[in-house]
């Protein structure tokens, strides 16, 4: 299956069920009372993380991704049915981000991990919830609340251990055959590994996963080549190998070559250039590779460079060795670092809403305004207008944000007609 790791998809929670307006009549029960049984609420959208899945190919084609709405509420106080959620399946290393803002909304790590990303909207209450000792015949209800769709950009950055990086045609496909189970494509040309590859490494009864990424060359930060596509997956890499070619046919400059790569990474992420990283001189069977490899140990001033053979599979036991050393170190360390942070101090801030402040009136033509702003429109779905006492109750919530005083400020007069959301109402 190709894999995709990346796409963007339209999801929608279930809207809440409608309440009622409904009595008791029974012979036995002279005085009887209100009998609107409350709506469902509607079900959630729940991204789940999934071990088995490794690729978003099946979310890439579908429209909208929707939960099931809850259900309408019924006489006898029967409630209605909650809606059923969706669940998801997204691979483990999964990142969601709001497509238009690009703000990141979650990501998932762990198997059957779950985030609710979209709730789904409140039932509305029958008449039945609204009896007070003041009101015992109340003829009020509400609707369900609806859901708005959302648009989330779905980002898969794999879940590996390690991590190679280099240019094209370092090794990294054949070193991943010698090391792992995995079995890339492997040839001798450039660009022979078009999607990152994952791979079990087994040593001293200890098993760590790295990834093949995709070869990068100048400019793949920016978006030149194939690496720009696949850089984001290195970030959860613990320990990165940096494989470098000594054969003098891949690369000119051998320097050039090496700084190319740590530049590229620098550009993208910074922060990638502080993890741990080996510097693996492959390919030491090839001719030339003992003049490549004094060059690049003398800018390096004999930075611990692991020489390897990948074909013949040369210090393939020292490179693992110093792989899962460093590894252990590395989670030591960070292990350390989640013990001595202290826990953040989660402080709630309390601030009244200014409904008045998002009010927005306008003339639409002679004799009728329109009003607009985020109260009127969740209270206008909320609130029909088919009983008197629901007409008080909206009028109310109009009073309150001082719609009429606004309209009439505009030359509103009485008689003339507001537009709020759907509703044509008149002045009084």
């Amino acid at each position: 299956m190709h894999v995709i790791d990346e796409c963007t998809v339209q999801l929608k929670a279930g809207n809440g069920g409608n309440g009622i307006v409904a009595w008791r009549r029974e012979a036995h029960n002279p005085y009887g009372g209100p009998y609107g049984g409350d709506g469902g609420k509607g079900g959630d959208v729940i991204l789940v993380g999934d071990i088995n899945t490794n690729t978003l190919m099946p979310l890439r084609n579908r429209k909208i991704i929707q939960a099931q709405d809850g259900e309408n509420g019924r006489t006898k106080l029967q409630f209605g049915k909650n809606g059923n959620d969706y669940l998801v399946k997204v691979p483990l290393g999964t990142v969601a981000f709001h497509a238009s803002t690009g703000e990141k909304i979650c990501e998932i790590l762990h198997d059957n991990e779950q985030y609710v990303i979209c709730k789904g909207g409140l039932g509305g209450h029958g008449n039945a919830h609204f009896k007070n000792p003041q009101n015992k015949i109340p003829n009020l209800h509400e609707n369900g609340e609806i859901t708005k769709v959302l648009d989330v950009k779905l980002v898969i950055k794999y879940m590996a251990d390690v991590g190679f990086v280099g240019l094209p045609n370092a090794g990294k496909s054949t070193l991943t055959c010698a090391l792992t189970s995995a079995k890339p494509k492997v040839a001798n040309y450039q660009f022979t590994t078009l999607q990152p590859v994952l791979g079990v490494c087994t040593f001293n009864n200890e098993k760590l996963v790295f990834a093949d990424i995709p070869g990068l060359i100048e400019g793949a930060s920016i978006g030149k080549g194939l690496g720009h596509e696949f850089l984001k997956h290195i970030e959860r890499c613990n320990v990165l190998i940096h494989l470098i070619s000594l054969n003098p046919v891949d690369h000119e400059d051998i320097i050039e070559a090496y700084e190319t790569i740590r530049n590229e990474l620098k550009v993208y992420k910074e922060e990638l250039l502080h993890k741990p990283i080996i510097v693996v001189a492959n390919k030491i069977d090839a001719p030339g590779s003992e003049k490549q490899l004094s060059k690049l140990k003398k800018h390096l001033k004999d930075n611990n460079i692991l020489t390897v053979s990948a074909i013949n599979q040369t210090n393939l036991d020292l490179l693992l060795e110093e792989v899962f050393n460093l590894y252990k170190k590395e989670q030591q360390r960070l292990q350390s670092l989640k013990e001595t942070k202290k826990p953040a101090k989660v402080i709630e801030l309390r601030k009244e809403v200014d409904y008045a402040a998002d009010l927005v009136i306008e003339q639409v033509d002679d004799h009728i305004y329109r009003a607009t702003c985020p109260y009127l429109e969740y209270w206008s779905n909320r609130i029909p207008l088919d009983t008197n006492d629901n007409i008080m109750r909206h009028n109310m919530k109009l009073k309150n944000i001082g719609v009429e005083e606004k309209v009439k400020k505009l030359g509103g007069k009485v008689g003339d007609t507001l537009l709020i959301y759907g509703n044509e109402l008149t002045i009084e």
